[in-house]
């Protein structure tokens, strides 16, 4: 308080406030001789006097100017109901994932002292201030690297609430896809966030940085969306907005790993509130090329304009870092994106095609005809691109320019952009590889590609029961137990009973005998036409019996089929052992395929 505010008598204060009539029930009932005092006073007390509500909401506002509160003050206000809330729930505090490595034990006390912090290099400016990295030693002892974000002096006088509204929402926080906030250093010149580090730096860095490319792959990138759509369900979940959703506001804990960050600018929605519109301030940063049109316009911010941003965020992905309508100020953003011309950003060079659409679709004028996080969780698994591997070194298709299409070699996986990238020509799809390199390509030339790491499969995997499970075994098998494909296979590989084979089957490895087989004789010309029959007699059948496999020549077993030993060694290898032989009718079931062979399923 001013000495001005100090000298002040309770009578003149409640003259001021217009309620001097309750000058001596507050003298005798409450004990009350001076302005100062009045902080001490609960809402209960005031109206066991008599005040109504508007009159408490006078004596507050009186107060407030008289004896404004300093950041410390409220600060700690906030502290003390979360201590108040924790004290009813004593085992409601979760574990929070940091780095990517371990899990830390969220503090019991949201005030962090400021001896357990050590500050070691600043990282950059944020919102409200220097973000700095340090370590936290936190009640058990250990050493935790943070990110500290403190707020500098001058914010702090001009921006004390919006920095104590962050620290609250934060605290509310607890989802694996959202920075996790530690606690709070309470300082005599500043205050301090503290909250996880993310070792990789901000998303937007990463993609800009040329060198980790073929770290951040178009699946990945893929993966990344689905991580931050999900992070930000759980905000439209709890009535809460973002509204600075971007690249640059996305963590990178690990390769395969996001979080999203900087709660600056989130605001609590109020129960039955479609969305809050700010007070108009001439400092308010507004970072319009993520801005849907009614936050420029009215300031309005709602879950719809973080679709809207979201969708731009997609777009910086699959750019790789580029800026949204670079070269353009904020009023030409506006008219280009406004009615009537409604423009929308290009699709990016390396995005799928089912993204784009995605991204027009958080890009709607009308915001009520936006997606919401929920449906857009659904939707992105579904839209996973399909990945194919080359067989063959790139050749040039003929009618085409060599810049146009995709120059790849034996091996190499391609992402599938779009299907039909040219809807006059059927044979020729976009892709990408994993170095960034997109163009078009004969998909003729490629096969399903199924992943490196595929699980191993026992030899007992294809026996439907043995002796240690005989009840199991004695079940029937009924056709109603059998379901149809469901949209997420992929039939891979065929051999048929003549040799002829499509699709890639070395990736069978050792499996291969564990297939079932059915063999038969080979065709002989010499059964149709008895004139052509050799004076050799075989001494076994050449028809299999019910319940037994029938033998061939030894001479056949060892001459293996010319055909499929030139594409196939794995097969010309079993031929060549005496395992099969060469007319070995071979089928790969679409369901046996899906079920034990471990296909990958469809994006």
């Amino acid at each position: 308080m001013t000495t001005s505010n100090k000298n002040i008598g309770l009578y003149e204060f409640l003259i001021e406030a217009e309620l001097q009539q309750y000058y001596n029930a507050l003298k005798s009932e409450l004990k009350v001789t001076a302005v100062h005092q009045l902080k001490f006073v609960i809402e209960e007390d005031l109206i066991g006097l008599g005040f109504s509500k508007p009159e408490i909401r006078r004596l507050k506002k009186f107060f407030n100017k008289h004896c404004p509160p300093n950041y410390l003050s409220k600060f700690k206000s906030i502290i003390k109901h979360k201590k108040e809330d924790q004290i009813s729930f004593p085992n409601s505090y979760p574990e929070s994932e940091s780095g990517g490595s371990h899990h830390v034990r969220v503090p019991s006390k949201h005030i962090i002292p400021a001896e357990a912090i050590v500050v070691n290099k600043e990282l950059g400016v944020g919102e409200f201030g220097v973000v700095q990295q340090g370590v936290w030693t936190n009640e058990d002892g250990e050493r935790i690297q943070v990110a500290i974000k403190c707020l500098s002096n001058d914010r702090l006088q001009t921006n004390p609430m919006e920095f104590l509204k962050e620290a609250a929402i934060m605290h509310t926080i607890d989802q694996e896809h959202i920075v996790r906030l530690y606690g709070v250093v309470l300082d005599t010149n500043a205050l301090m966030l503290v909250t996880e580090l993310a070792p990789l730096r901000s998303l937007l860095e990463c993609l800009k940085e040329i060198a980790l490319k073929s770290s951040f792959t178009v699946p990945v990138l893929c993966d990344f969306a689905i991580q931050i759509c999900d992070g930000m369900h759980y905000l439209e979940s709890k009535r809460l907005i973002h509204r600075d959703l971007a690249a640059r506001n996305i963590l990178v804990f690990s390769k395969n790993k996001v979080k999203i960050s900087d709660f600056g600018l989130s605001r609590a929605l109020g129960v039955g509130k479609d969305y809050y519109q700010t007070n108009f301030n001439v400092n308010l940063k507004l970072p319009i090329a993520w801005c849907a049109p009614e936050c420029i316009n009215f300031l309005r911010f709602t879950s719809a304009s973080d679709v809207w941003a979201f969708g731009v965020a997609l777009w910086e992905m699959f750019s790789y870092g580029f800026q949204p309508w670079a070269a353009l100020t904020g009023q030409q953003i506006l008219e280009a994106i406004d009615e009537p011309h409604y423009q929308r950003l290009e699709q990016p060079e390396c995005c799928p095609k089912e993204h784009y659409s995605i991204m027009l679709k958080c890009w709607q004028h009308d915001a009520t005809k936006r997606p919401k996080f929920s449906d857009l969780l659904s939707i992105l698994p579904e839209c996973k691109p399909e990945q194919v591997q080359a067989v063959g070194d790139f050749q040039e298709e003929p009618g085409r320019t060599r810049r146009d299409q995709l120059i790849y070699k034996t091996g190499d996986v391609i992402t599938v952009l779009d299907k039909r990238p040219l809807a006059d020509v059927h044979n020729c799809w976009k892709g990408v590889l994993n170095n960034g390199k997109a163009g078009l390509f004969n998909p003729a030339y490629t096969v399903t590609y199924i992943g490196t790491n595929l699980p191993s499969i026992k030899s007992s995997s294809f026996s439907r029961g043995d002796g240690k499970n005989a009840y199991s075994s004695r079940r029937r098998l009924r056709p109603e137990m059998i379901s149809c494909p469901q949209g997420d296979l992929k039939h891979t590989g065929h051999v048929g009973l003549d040799g002829a084979y499509f699709g890639d089957v070395s990736f069978l490895a050792d499996k291969y005998n564990q297939l079932p087989k059915q063999v038969v004789t080979p065709y002989k010309p010499q059964d149709d036409d008895p004139s052509l029959s050799p004076s050799i007699s075989l001494k076994t059948s050449t028809l299999p019996r019910e319940g037994k496999i029938s033998t061939l020549p030894r001479e056949t077993k060892t001459q293996p089929s010319s055909r499929i030993c030139e594409k196939a060694p794995l097969l010309a290898k079993l031929v060549e052992g005496g395992k099969i032989g060469p007319a070995a009718g071979i089928y790969f079931s679409y369901l046996f395929l899906g079920a034990v062979l471990q296909t990958r399923k469809l994006a």
